[in-house]
């Protein structure tokens, strides 16, 4: 990555720990996942960016897969694109997902975010909040995101790498039993 790029994959992860979506989206022009002139809020409102998300274990199957395409046409409208970086970096996502599966399942992955948040804020803070731009008393760890996207509730404190699989499994069963692979 190139300079630009490292500050902007930096915003996407403060924005990330902070429940920022407004500094993810614009971390993701940054990136050339969407264009730079992209109008961010319109983004944020169009995709529901702004309000809580859908418990995928209790959604509809068919009704998911709709708003899974809508998102999706909609991203491409705006002329989104999945620059190598953000491919490489889903790409270790996935292989961390295994090895979590297998070597750690009772791995608290909200402890874990916080944990390694506060280590880089409390060790790198002040070098890395200046190179983004970023003041660093507004520093706080939100994980309202994190648990949005899962569809967990807001009070939810503790989640397992258990838990997450348990949830994917009834998603996965909900969506056979509809006949959906």
């Amino acid at each position: 990555m190139d300079e630009r790029q490292r500050r902007a994959f930096l915003r996407l992860m403060l924005g990330a720990t902070m429940n920022d979506v407004h500094m993810q989206i614009a971390a993701l022009c940054e990136l050339g996942a969407l264009p730079l002139d992209t109008d961010i809020d319109a983004v944020i409102k169009d995709l529901g960016l702004d309000g809580p998300g859908i418990d995928p274990t209790t959604a509809d199957p068919d009704e998911m897969i709709q708003e899974v395409q809508k998102i999706v046409k909609m991203l491409l409208g705006y002329g989104a694109r999945m620059p190598k970086e953000l491919m490489l970096y889903v790409k270790n996502l996935v292989f961390l997902d295994g090895a979590i599966a297998r070597l750690a399942p009772d791995l608290d992955i909200f402890a874990e975010i916080t944990q390694i948040s506060m280590y880089f804020a409390q060790t790198h803070g002040e070098k890395l909040f200046a190179e983004v731009g970023f003041d660093p008393a507004a520093f706080q760890i939100d994980l309202t995101g994190v648990k949005d996207s899962i569809g967990l509730d807001r009070s939810v404190d503790r989640f397992t790498y258990r838990d997450l699989q348990e949830r994917r499994e009834l998603i996965k069963t909900r969506f056979e039993k509809r006949g959906i692979n």
